[in-house]
């Protein structure tokens, strides 16, 4: 079953979001938007619990690491 994910970067025109399926891609898009030079990007998940990108990828893709 998909998950929905959002991923939102704050840009210096509002914020921007994409929707993802994934926690792979959400992430992959997370730090995308990061490289890209944006701020506060951070990644939703259903329950409208806000994670950043670290703390996203620490505790749903590499937990214990």
């Amino acid at each position: 079953m998909p998950m929905h994910l959002v991923v939102t970067a704050h840009t210096t025109n509002g914020p921007l979001s994409h929707q993802r399926t994934s926690p792979e891609g959400a992430l992959e898009k997370a730090q995308e938007l990061e490289a890209e030079g944006h701020d506060r990007v951070v990644i939703t998940d259903i329950t409208g619990r806000d994670y950043a990108p670290p703390e996203f990828d620490s505790l749903f893709l590499n937990p214990g690491t």
